[in-house]
């Protein structure tokens, strides 16, 4: 993966339910900004297909339906049309998880977009844990499209603990969404200190972040631009508290989490608790492995 370059091609794995149409209206909206080919793909188990086949089997030949699979392959080419996206479709029989990667690989994509349900708890239980899996098992970049589509992302969230990983979100961040407000953001408890009793950190501690979070942007060498209008955010706290609060109350519509190794932001907080940063962030999220 280049960080520096915006993708050129865009692997959008649709369900073909409500849930991802701001899923594949933000896909589109991005091809078109960067210049990119997009491919929407939906995945269905073959278990379905041969039961939908067999109910139809019994049909005189005359009025026998087509196979399941090219209903659905002519469902998701009338919902391109219907957007007017321009995009190449395709639907592919196997496990959610396993063709999904399969697929983005075979097209060499650059970026997995997604879309999640929001409100109905039990579909984000169910999808969540589909989503996880192809956040930790992905090579490339996924993001997960949470609210509607309304143009070019406007603020864009860093979410940094000052690790590598965290660095290459930072330039990717900067030099993938070039036209917007960009904010890097870290939260932090120092040892000894407690959120509990009340006992924050020391102003040394304070004037440390600070300086680590300086050495951190020198080091990510960012575009002139984008360094000298980079917003930084040092708080006292954690960030699955302070982030989703920052998200609603700054306009935030992307959040962006770099994801390998210990010390990964993203990957020490997915599948460590029941509700997790990128399940309650109010926005989209994009998760970047370390390459």
């Amino acid at each position: 993966m280049n960080e520096t370059t915006p993708p050129q091609r865009i692997f959008m794995a649709n369900d073909l339910s409500a849930r991802c149409d701001r899923a594949l209206a933000r896909a589109a909206q991005l091809a078109q900004a960067w210049h990119g080919k997009l491919t929407v793909v939906h995945v269905v188990h073959a278990a379905e297909v041969a039961a939908r086949d067999r109910l139809a089997s019994g049909a005189p030949s005359w009025r026998r339906p087509e196979s399941w699979s090219q209903t659905l392959e002519r469902a998701l080419r009338a919902d391109l049309a219907a957007e007017g996206i321009a995009a190449t479709s395709r639907v592919v029989v196997g496990s959610t998880t396993d063709a999904v990667l399969q697929s983005a690989a075979d097209d060499n994509a650059d970026l997995v977009v997604l879309g999640i349900a929001k409100d109905a708890r039990m579909d984000r239980i169910q999808l969540g844990s589909t989503v996880d899996t192809l956040v930790r098992r992905s090579r490339v970049p996924v993001l997960n499209v949470r609210n509607r589509a309304r143009g070019a992302y406007r603020h864009v969230v860093v979410a940094t603990d000052f690790s590598e990983p965290a660095m290459q979100a930072l330039r990717l961040a900067a030099h993938w969404f070039t036209g917007a407000r960009l904010t890097l953001f870290h939260a932090y408890i120092p040892p000894g200190s407690s959120l509990t009793s009340g006992t924050g950190p020391s102003h040394s501690w304070r004037a440390a972040v600070a300086q680590q979070c300086a050495s951190h942007v020198t080091e990510a060498e960012l575009p002139k631009p984008s360094e000298a209008a980079l917003d930084r955010v040092l708080e006292f706290g954690t960030p699955e508290t302070l982030l989703p609060d920052f998200v609603t109350n700054a306009g935030v519509d992307l959040v962006v989490l770099g994801s390998q190794g210990r010390s990964g932001l993203a990957r020490a907080l997915l599948g460590s608790t029941a509700e997790n940063l990128l399940h309650t962030l109010d926005c989209d999220t994009l998760v970047v492995r370390d390459s």
